[in-house]
């Protein structure tokens, strides 16, 4: 065993689990490793060491590190340093940019697929894309902070093995690369190009993904075709805090219980950068603290990511749960699907949604964290953890706030103020501009109606939520004026079967409390289903 050195990247916990993991490894990968000293260092120094330590943990990874310019380079196409090929005599994919923080998770995953041929693509996916008869080119724009980039790159490379003579895949990380990204007018990620045509921003379901593979053009989830029936006690939607403590409550208590999310778990807090006030962490990063409790709710239910719920029948005294992938017969539902950031609804905005205008600084921060200019535009908590969190990684950042004082916790207040965060009181964004990216935003001064225009490079937008409401709306469930759905004290809803909890209940937004109407309300489905309530006792 190689000894550890104290300026190895991977650290001694993540060695025993990558040990684990690599025992599973069947046939030999190559990785073959292209780097030129020119060009975007440090990242090539980092690239080499990677893959170095990678290799030193198994001997079935054997690295081959080759420059650019060369006879090799020349036979795969390789222009851009750091660029990693994958197996590269069997399989298209590469990597180019180093594969730093979340995208290290997403060649380990790469590594083990491409040794055993076992991909994380369902039985239904792979029988799918068989029909699949066009060589087809799969762009994957990502970053190295991005907790969504990993599923999204893992099904693309996925299809690269499962399809070895079609499928190209391309994770290209847009810090590194950005005159690529600049040419597909890119600075948010996730984002799906297939044969150099947007077809996806954000994280999309695998069913989603393969037709648009097949395809090459974007398309709407819809039922499956195929996948039977599967007979559930409890089927829970969404799979955020409130989604996973439900599933630990109601499976404990002996539910059959599923999860299904058809984004990836976590919810908002895996993009919260740090969590400090959650009881038993005093500080500790949102992907990790959710890391942690699915792997608890995992070891008592089924959760399916990437599965999203299209349709919902009720027959008799059960409900019938349509997804992707499959149908659910059920006697209860609960729902925890959260809510979503709240869009500005400015001109502009949409235009230049993941060209400048973003929702996510963990994901799309890292793009501009080379002093490029920024406004966050809110007053509350998510906007100083927001603001907080792009000027640590090195982004010129301003606050843009509609009254003259914000309503963030006086512990981010005063963050703010020690980080000399720049905030622009009593004004509003008007209209976001640009050309093929985010140029300048329009500021419109409340107090005295005057305008200016502000030059900017980005537009992180943090001002509420909304309830993520249409399976609520479709099941017909009560709801406040600002569509939070209605419950009661044990969290049932104004229809009988189905419950809520978490942030679409609306009330305070905070993981604490999402955990707790969770809890309650699992336990209340249980008793429900042992002892209906609304069954007269004879």
């Amino acid at each position: 065993m190689t000894k550890k050195k104290k300026d190895d990247l991977i650290q001694e916990d993540s060695r025993k689990i990558l040990r684990s993991d690599f025992a599973q490894l069947a046939d030999p990968v190559t990785l073959l490793l292209f780097t030129d000293d020119a060009e975007n260092e440090p990242f090539n120094a980092f690239a080499r060491k990677l893959v170095t330590e990678l290799a030193e943990i198994t001997g079935k990874v054997r690295p081959v590190f080759e420059g650019l310019g060369g006879t090799v380079a020349s036979k795969h196409d390789v222009t851009r340093s750091p660029t990693l090929l994958l197996q590269p005599d069997r399989y298209r994919i590469r990597f180019v940019g180093a594969p730093a923080g979340e995208e290290a998770r997403t060649l380990a995953l790469s590594i083990l697929m491409a040794s055993t041929g076992k991909t994380i693509l369902s039985d239904q996916a792979k029988e799918r894309l068989t029909a699949l008869k066009e060589p087809r080119n799969v762009k994957i724009f990502v970053s190295p902070t991005c907790p969504y980039c990993p599923q999204q790159a893992a099904l693309a490379i996925s299809a690269a093995i499962e399809r070895p003579g079609l499928v190209t895949a391309e994770i290209i990380e847009i810090f590194e690369n950005k005159e690529i990204a600049s040419r597909f007018n890119v600075s948010s990620v996730p984002q799906v190009f297939i044969d150099d045509h947007l077809v996806g921003l954000g994280l999309q379901p695998e069913e989603a993904f393969i037709e648009e593979l097949l395809t090459a053009v974007p398309v709407t989830p819809r039922p499956a075709e195929y996948g039977g029936r599967s007979e559930k006690d409890l089927v829970i939607v969404g799979a955020g805090p409130a989604g996973l403590t439900a599933a630990i409550y109601a499976a404990r208590s002996g539910l059959g219980t599923v999860v299904l999310e058809k984004a990836n778990i976590g919810g908002q807090v895996s993009i919260t950068p740090v969590v400090e006030n959650y009881p038993g962490f005093s500080r500790i990063a949102g992907r990790t603290l959710m890391d942690m409790m699915a792997q608890q709710a995992i070891a008592y239910s089924d959760i399916h990511e990437g599965e999203d719920v299209v349709d919902v029948v009720k027959k008799d005294s059960l409900f019938e749960v349509s997804t992707t992938r499959t149908t659910y017969v059920t006697k209860a539902i609960l729902l925890a699907t959260g809510a979503e950031s709240r869009k500005l609804g400015v001109p502009g905005e949409m235009q230049f949604q993941g060209r400048g205008v973003s929702y996510c600084a963990a994901c799309d921060g890292y793009f501009f964290k080379d002093g490029k200019k920024v406004i966050v535009v809110g007053g509350g908590n998510t906007a100083a953890t927001e603001a907080l969190y792009l000027k640590n990684i090195g982004v010129d950042v301003t606050i843009v706030h509609r009254r003259d004082q914000l309503r963030a916790e006086k512990y981010l207040r005063q963050s703010l103020e020690n980080n000399k965060i720049p905030v622009i009181w009593n004004s509003t964004v008007k209209e976001i501009r640009g050309e093929k990216l985010v140029t300048a935003v329009v500021i419109e001064n409340a107090a005295d109606g005057t305008t200016r225009t502000m030059p900017v490079n980005g537009v992180f937008v943090a001002i509420g939520y909304v309830p993520n409401n249409e399976l609520a709306r479709k099941l017909g469930v009560g709801m406040d004026k600002e569509g939070y759905v209605t419950v009661d004290e044990r969290h049932r809803t104004t229809v009988r079967g189905i419950y809520a909890a978490g942030d679409l209940t609306g009330g305070e937004k905070q993981i604490v409390t999402a955990v707790g109407q969770a809890a309650v309300a699992a336990t209340t489905v249980f008793e429900d289903i042992a002892n209906p309530y609304w069954k007269e006792k004879t």
